[in-house]
């Protein structure tokens, strides 16, 4: 492949040249979201009407398909209301870019997440991710969501740690390219994911340029979970060094960030892997928590039609809402699971949820 020069391969501070990156919410743009968050009070069968911010979010979503792939909005209004009134008003403006995807199930995920299947509460509840069914302070290594577009909004912040890391998915190519070209070459072939469906894996190329866009779909933790699952195929050397030189360049080309409360970061999971570090677990005003929408984009990408994109995605046409939770279920992933999982999605989902909890040798 050749290397692929595009607004999303940047490196480190070349984010901070983005009109979108920083961007502080104008006090117009603040009423809005003040008027809509009490309009919501009053009823919720009324459409709500965003006139400046609507003109903002328009340029946010070019940016994040078309331009650096990540935003920075500053100034939410997160003090003055209760966690239920942002998250409302919250997954409002995210309907202006898009359509909201499941992202969990309240039976199979952390308690913390049973008020809604399209907004997911990220505050640390145990300092061990192996314990079942609790959201941990880890840390994660670079690696991208199933879906779209990965939008987090900062209500507080921890004293200290907790740190957004950012890195373009097309430099680290256009570097591991460079200097280890048989091994990028690599990441294009199909390897396995730790996967909640039939077998509890799937495989699915890393990396992928379809009609001139690239695409990448990354978890180092389901990965290594594959390789635990009996029947999944084993990793090549390559792809084994592939996947550590992927780290190393991210935090060499990347960008650390820490947002505070009223900070809206948005990245395009297409091209930009994040990471995050650890934060001590307190109560109070330094309980991290940052509430997380993941949706489809209006003018999302078209991805290749084949079995894998299918298994992975359920839909792969643009614009049509796709990923999250349990993306092949009949009910579409921008509609709530109402109904009890069939038998055989109930069994593979358990496994797969043993394996996430407590390791993948659990689902044997």
């Amino acid at each position: 492949m050749d290397l692929v020069s595009l607004s999303a391969a940047w490196k480190g501070n070349e984010l901070l040249n983005s009109p979108y990156w920083n961007y502080r919410l104008t006090s117009t743009e603040i009423a809005e979201i003040e008027a809509a968050i009490h309009a919501l009070k009053v009823s919720h069968d009324q459409p709500i009407q965003f006139n400046q911010l609507s003109k903002t979010l328009a340029g946010v979503s070019e940016e994040l398909e078309n331009g650096k792939g990540a935003v920075l909005l500053k100034g939410f209004p997160v003090n003055q209301y209760s966690e239920e009134e942002i998250a409302e008003v919250y997954l409002a403006l995210c309907r202006q870019m898009g359509l909201p995807v499941r992202e969990s199930n309240s039976d199979f995920d952390s308690p913390i997440r049973k008020n809604t299947q399209f907004i997911t509460y990220i505050r640390a509840e145990a300092a061990d991710s192996s314990a079942e069914g609790k959201q941990s302070n880890d840390a994660f290594k670079f690696h991208c969501d199933r879906c779209d577009v990965n939008s987090l909004l900062c209500i507080r912040q921890s004293r200290t740690g907790g740190e957004n890391r950012l890195a373009s998915a097309i430099t680290i190519y256009n570097e591991m390219r460079y200097s280890y070209p048989d091994i990028a070459q690599e990441l294009f072939k199909e390897i396995p994911f730790f996967f909640e469906g039939e077998k509890n894996w799937t495989n699915y190329p890393l990396w992928c340029i379809h009609k001139g866009k690239f695409t990448t779909q990354y978890s180092s933790a389901y990965v290594k979970l594959s390789q635990l699952v009996l029947g999944a195929p084993r990793l090549t050397e390559k792809q084994k060094q592939g996947l550590t030189l992927l780290e190393e360049i991210g935090l060499k080309v990347g960008i650390t960030l820490r947002v505070e409360p009223g900070d809206w970061l948005l990245t395009n999971n297409h091209v930009i892997y994040h990471a995050r570090t650890s934060w001590p677990i307190e109560s109070g005003k330094y309980d991290r928590l940052l509430l997380r929408a993941w949706y489809t984009p209006f003018n999302s990408r078209e991805l290749p039609d084949k079995p894998s994109f299918r298994t992975m995605w359920g839909n792969v046409k643009a614009g049509c809402p796709r990923g999250g939770f349990l993306p092949n279920h009949p009910t579409p992933p921008d509609q709530p699971i109402t109904e009890p999982l069939s038998e055989t999605d109930a069994y593979w989902l358990a496994q797969y949820m043993k394996g996430r909890w407590r390791g993948a040798d659990q689902i044997k």
